[in-house]
C-alpha cells in the first residue's frame, strides 16, 4: 500500500467498517479497498503492501461482517505493536469470521490469533480462559485448513500445533491430553520440512509436550531436553530458546543449569516482536530468580 504524505510527515492509517482504509489528518483523506495477493488499491490504482514506510502509525477499525483478506492480515500482523490495534484485532478475531479456502489466509489467521491470544492485551484476556479455548480452536482450526492446503508447507503444521496447545492448556489437563499426539505428529512434520522455521520452533514447542504430558500421554523427559538443548545449539541467538531450556532445569530442580540457562536467555538481543519479547524476559527473569532462591 502506498501512503500519502505532506511535508513528507506520515499521516496514519485507520481501516474503515467497510473495508476499506482511512487515512486522514488535516482532512486529507485517502481510501484503499483489499485485494487479491499482496496488493490493495489506493485511488483506482493497485499498489504493493510493501510500499507502506517503516514506523508508519496504523490504527486499525473493523467490522465483524468484515471479510479476511491476506492484504488485511499482512497490515494488522506489520502493526500488531499498537495496544489499540490489539483490542481491535481481538475482537474481531472473537467473532469467528470464516477463513476462506486458501493457505495464506489459513496460516496467517492462526499466526495472528496465537499472537493475539498470548501477548499483550491477549495474555490477561485468553490465556487459560474460555475465551482463549474458544479463540485457539479457532485459530488451530485455520491451521489445520492450512495443513490440507499445501501439505508440504511449514506453516500450516507449526502454528495448527501450537494453536492446538494454547486451546489445550485453556481447557485444562485432560485437553491438553487429549490433543497432544496431534500437536505433536503436527511438530514432527513441521520439522521434517523446514526444522530452522521460527528459530528452530518446532524442536523447541515438541520439547514442550514432551516436558509438560504426563508419561501416560506420551511424556518423556529425556526427548524433551534433547529437543531443547537441539533448539539452543542450532539457534543460540533466539532468547526463547534458553528460557526453556531453563524452565525445563527448573521442572527437574536442576537449578544452577536453569539459572545458567535463564541468565543466558536475558543476555541476549531481542529478535522477535516487542510484546513477544517483553513475555521472554519477563518469565526468563523469573525462572532466573527462582533458581537463586533455590540455590541460596
Amino acid at each position: 500500500m502506498k501512503f500519502s504524505f505532506k511535508n513528507n510527515v506520515i499521516l496514519g492509517l485507520v481501516l474503515s467498517f467497510t473495508g476499506s482504509y482511512l487515512f486522514a489528518k488535516d482532512s486529507v483523506i485517502v481510501r484503499a479497498s483489499c485485494s487479491s495477493g499482496s496488493a490493495v488499491t489506493v485511488k483506482g490504482k493497485e499498489v504493493s503492501l510493501s510500499s507502506i514506510p517503516k514506523g508508519a502509525k496504523v490504527q486499525i477499525v473493523v467490522s465483524p461482517k468484515d471479510p479476511i483478506c491476506k492484504g488485511v492480515l499482512d497490515i494488522w500482523w506489520d502493526h500488531r505493536e499498537d495496544l489499540q490495534n490489539q483490542k481491535v484485532i481481538a475482537n474481531y478475531l472473537s467473532t469467528k469470521p470464516k477463513v476462506p479456502n486458501d493457505f495464506e489466509i489459513s496460516w496467517k489467521t492462526a499466526r495472528l490469533v496465537y499472537f493475539i491470544g498470548n501477548y499483550g492485551y491477549g495474555e490477561n484476556n485468553f490465556v487459560n480462559t474460555k475465551a482463549g479455548a474458544e479463540l485457539f480452536h479457532y485459530g488451530a482450526e485455520a491451521g489445520k485448513q492450512a495443513m490440507k492446503l499445501e501439505p508440504n508447507r511449514v506453516e500450516g503444521y507449526y502454528w495448527y500445533a501450537i494453536d492446538l496447545g494454547s486451546y489445550g492448556l485453556a481447557k485444562g489437563i485432560i485437553a491438553s491430553a487429549a490433543n497432544a499426539k496431534e500437536g505433536m505428529r503436527a511438530l514432527a512434520k513441521a520439522m521434517s520440512i523446514d526444522p530452522k522455521y521460527q528459530w528452530y520452533g518446532s524442536s523447541r514447542i515438541l520439547g514442550r509436550y514432551y516436558q509438560e504430558l504426563p508419561g501416560l500421554f506420551g511424556g518423556d523427559k529425556e526427548k524433551a531436553l534433547q529437543l531443547m538443548k537441539s533448539a539452543t545449539e542450532k539457534a543460540p541467538e533466539f532468547r526463547n530458546n534458553w528460557e526453556f531450556l531453563g524452565k525445563y532445569y527448573l521442572s527437574r530442580k536442576e537449578y544452577d543449569k536453569a539459572l545458567v540457562a535463564c541468565n543466558t536467555a536475558l543476555e541476549k538481543k531481542s529478535l522477535d516482536g516487542k510484546y513477544e519479547e517483553a513475555r521472554y524476559i519477563r518469565e526468563a527473569q523469573e525462572c532466573r530468580n527462582k533458581a537463586q532462591e533455590k540455590l541460596k
